[in-house]
């Protein structure tokens, strides 16, 4: 097999691997939705409307705290190990939810199994985007984030069929053996961050993955850069680094933006049918916007992040939330049916911008923030998606109900366009770069 050959059958399984991970992430925080009717309508464990909208927030919550943890132990022992430690964790914890006696052991698990799925989702970031070429880093990293509108999808369609026939608990139980699979799979497919090897001291293993996997021309040269750096810059706290001069700012306003770009997409996500009904549009189905939303959203995943690669991620992630903000306001002048139909695919699309936000933190920061930075981001990222469902409850139920809400999220969206355009000039992206810091083309990102 030839050395072209040899790598794109590595990297193929690195991205798709990746992948499947993030798909769990979407089933898992999706699946409580799913099975809630069921546990509700048969009084599981006395269950009511409250107790289930804490449930909810519980397995938030764990995934917020998960991505936090993740970030700050990436950097400290790898981004292998801890991708293969959520993965095992999130798939015995979910799998043990079909076992549950009482809502409070349930609600503990959900929590856990949390933790899991927010600590894998910043770290397979993080290694997709070490392992796949500089100028398609973005690209990539909206593939990998597909997989949550794609689980979303799946684990409807999923839950129409097992429920009625194996009942709700089989769904978790399936839940749990596809994540044993799927660690598996994990454990042979994934390597270690070549940064961390480097960092470490490790450098022969680094070069080594290099080569194997062709990340890049200057790859060894870059390796052997950093090697040197290592005493310097490198050895240096991820948090000290996060505070130096160019980079504290934006490292603040990075998880800012990340938690609006998940307010609008949590609170859309969970109220778009309601919204709509209270305006007195005969939609049919609720579930067919439902669909739109995520179809938008798995889209603009692709192409946004796609289209940063090449244009830049500071203009193409203010451009995409200014464009929601306008379909969004949009929906305030009562358009027909079709029309609204239109403008929930395209504020799906526009709230994938969320995805590029990532990619943008990734190639901001150096190699030994990364993986810290991204936890920061997705952590705190998931206070906008506890607050989002949260916010639109309280502003429907005010006297200006839904178009109060269409006003709030047009808000929120140019409040987010305005913070991408104030993260400072001075990352990495921002400036000329001799050798790749962990990436496999000698060149510049655009910022």
């Amino acid at each position: 097999m030839s050395r072209s050959a040899t790598r794109s059958t590595g990297f193929r399984a690195v991205v798709s691997t990746c992948l499947a991970v993030t798909v769990l992430d979407g089933v898992d925080l999706l699946m409580f939705g799913a099975v809630l009717p069921v546990l509700l309508q048969d009084q599981v464990w006395g269950m009511t409307t409250v107790e289930a909208g804490l449930i909810g927030s519980v397995s938030l919550f764990g995934m917020m705290i998960g991505a936090m943890l993740a970030g700050c132990l990436t950097d400290i022992v790898g981004r292998r190990p801890i991708v293969l430690g959520c993965v095992a964790s999130f798939s015995v914890f979910t799998g043990l939810c079909a076992l549950a006696p009482s809502l409070e052991v349930f609600a503990i698990l959900r929590f856990l199994a949390g933790l899991g799925f927010g600590g894998a989702l910043p770290t397979v970031i993080a290694l997709t985007m070490e392992y796949v070429r500089i100028e398609r880093r973005q690209f990539y990293n909206g593939v990998v984030q597909t997989g949550f509108p794609i689980g979303g999808a799946l684990v409807s369609v999923i839950a129409i069929v097992v429920i009625p026939v194996f009942g709700w608990q089989s769904l978790f139980a399936a839940a749990g053996l596809v994540g044993i699979v799927l660690f598996v799979v994990a454990y042979r497919n994934l390597p270690e961050s070549m940064a961390f090897l480097v960092a470490r001291g490790r450098a022969d293993e680094a070069a080594e993955l290099a080569r194997r996997y062709e990340v890049g021309v200057a790859a060894e040269s870059g390796l052997a850069v950093r090697q040197g750096a290592t005493a310097g810059d490198e050895r240096r706290s991820a948090f000290r680094l996060l505070s130096a001069p160019g980079f504290r700012v934006a490292a603040v306003l990075f998880p800012l933006i990340s938690f609006f770009g998940l307010l609008v997409s949590y609170g859309m996500n969970t109220w778009i049918p309601q919204i709509l009904r209270t305006t007195g549009y005969d939609l049919g189905s609720a579930l067919s916007f439902m669909l739109a939303f995520n179809l938008g959203s798995a889209v603009g995943m692709v192409v946004l992040t796609g289209l940063a690669d090449r244009f830049g991620s500071r203009r193409v992630i203010s451009t995409g939330f200014l464009a929601g903000a306008a379909a969004v306001a949009a929906l305030t002048l009562g358009p027909a049916q079709g029309v609204v139909f239109g403008l929930v695919l395209l504020i799906g699309f526009c709230a994938s911008s969320q995805s590029a936000v990532y990619g943008f933190a990734g190639v901001y920061y150096p190699a030994a923030a990364r993986g810290t930075v991204l936890g920061l981001c997705t952590g705190l990222g998931r206070l906008g998606g506890v607050a989002g469902p949260i916010m639109v409850g309280i502003v429907i139920a005010a006297p200006a109900g839904a178009t109060g809400v269409f006003w709030a999220f047009t808000a929120v969206g140019l409040v987010a366009a305005v913070l991408v355009a104030l993260v400072p000039r001075t990352g990495l992206t921002d400036r000329p770069r001799p050798v790749v810091d962990d990436g496999p083309a000698d060149r510049q990102v655009p910022a």
